[in-house]
């Protein structure tokens, strides 16, 4: 792999100093150059093709988001990432549209996969360069912590648990530590304890031979031996049945499996990494985990945060989800309007990053214009957060918002309910017709949209 050449703009030089220092042999060079200089230095390196695979820009406060789109128009493929210093610098790292963003103060662990591991030439060369939606987004001591941990691990064929509720990007952490393994080229393959039959997960895991069963009518490879020499990725390991928690204990153990019906031990060479979103000591005590393998699996555990403990996540997940969806959709949205961001970043979600994905995705189909408004977010009521306040903000501007925020929640909840008939709404939250139909038109709801087809 040809290590990545790296541009980073900012006005001093610090920044370039302190990437050449923490990235080291990560990196074949990084040049440094002012705002003003990065663009022509952008131009003349894709012209002589030698062209920059990242752009590191400083988020300085004369800096917009148009200046680190141009960087990234005339950069070619380069991936910008933005250097945050704040919650202004991830804004505008969202508003732009940049392919990742790093907090200060910068981590070598967190450079190394963000960008020490980016390499040069076609991405179809290299199995280690991230597709963009495998990139784990996340702004908070929490994502240096895990590029830490995962900096430890990933060299090693130590055995991982990953431990997080549902949606929280435990496959994408898998993913990751595979991809930055020595077993990087060879296949990672994802098991879903949850997803298959209890009679058919062993066939699934370890295969068969001819006639071990009524329509075993020729060998079949399980997808244990698919994994040979790479990653095995069990997920929701909670929900493995006892009698083959008891077969991977011994694949753990000795590297050996039997297929069923046969009558020889294979060997496999794999690293398994396992995932769950169950209390493992919980299911020990119930006797519906065993203990054993409790212990093998749980040597290097993960523990991934959900969403409502890192609410400054939000905002930069939304741009990337809308970014991803844009040209799926075949839409010009360029955004997402402040009243509509604030009301993701109020809502608890409580399937967390994946139910984040899905209702910005609903958003941009339900959008007609450049910005996702806040009619076009529909969230369920009862789940809204209070969340931190921004005391920057006035206090009667803050209560009259969330006051807003409720009466929209209900009003939208109680037409619903009643199909747009104002009388039994009016009726069922005890006030005025009148009255309720000037609060739904002052919130923008139109009760033909609640009736029946």
């Amino acid at each position: 792999m040809v290590p990545p050449r790296v541009l980073a703009v900012d006005r001093t030089g610090a920044t370039c100093d302190q990437l050449t220092e923490l990235l080291g042999d990560l990196v074949s060079e990084v040049v440094w150059a002012t705002r003003e200089a990065a663009l022509d230095q952008l131009r003349a390196a894709v012209t002589g093709g030698q062209a920059f695979d990242v752009v590191v820009v400083e988020a300085e406060p004369a800096l917009t988001a148009a200046a680190v789109r141009e960087l990234t128009a005339v950069g070619g493929n380069a991936r910008v990432v933005v250097v945050a210093g704040g919650a202004e610098g991830i804004a505008l790292a969202a508003r732009c549209g940049a392919a990742d963003v790093v907090m200060r103060p910068l981590g070598a662990a967190e450079l190394a996969f963000r960008i020490g591991r980016v390499p040069a030439g076609d991405p179809r060369g290299d199995k280690r360069r991230p597709r963009k939606t495998d990139i784990i987004i996340g702004t908070g001591a929490w994502i240096k912590e895990l590029y830490d941990r995962i900096a430890m691990v990933a060299a090693t064929d130590v055995t991982v648990a990953i431990f997080g509720e549902s949606g929280t990007g435990k496959e994408l952490v898998a993913r990751t530590i595979h991809t930055s393994s020595p077993r990087h080229d060879a296949p990672f393959v994802v098991v879903n304890c949850a997803a298959i039959p209890e009679a058919l997960l062993e066939d699934e895991l370890f295969g068969h031979v001819r006639g071990a069963f009524t329509d075993a009518t020729r060998d079949r490879e399980g997808l244990l031996a698919a994994a040979h020499t790479g990653t095995l990725f069990l997920d929701e390991i909670g929900e493995l049945p006892l009698p083959l928690q008891g077969k991977l204990l011994r694949v753990l153990q000795s590297q050996e499996f039997r297929r069923i019906g046969d009558d020889q031990d294979r060997r496999v060479d794999v690293r398994i990494v396992t995932a769950t979103n169950r209390d493992l000591d919980q299911l020990v005590a119930r006797g519906s985990f065993r203990q054993d393998l409790y212990y093998r699996i749980n040597v290097f555990p993960m523990h991934l945060p959900p969403l409502r403990e890192r609410p400054e996540d939000i905002a930069l997940l939304v741009h990337h989800f809308i970014s991803k969806y844009r040209g799926r959709l075949g839409k010009a949205i360029d955004g997402i309007a402040p009243g509509a961001l604030r009301r993701f970043s109020s809502y608890e979600f409580p399937g967390n990053v994946r139910e984040l994905e899905n209702k910005v995705h609903q958003a941009m189909v339900v959008a007609d214009g450049p910005l996702i408004s806040e009619a076009d977010v529909a969230l369920p009521a009862g789940r809204m957060a209070i969340g931190r306040p921004d005391i920057t903000r006035p206090f009667r501007e803050l209560k009259q918002e969330a006051i807003d925020g409720f009466e929209k929640a209900y009003l939208t909840e109680l037409l619903r309910a009643h199909h747009g008939n104002l009388a039994r709404a009016a009726r069922a939250a005890s006030m005025d017709r009148k009255n309720l139909w000037a609060l739904a038109v002052r919130h923008g709801l139109d009760r033909q949209q609640f009736k029946k087809p």
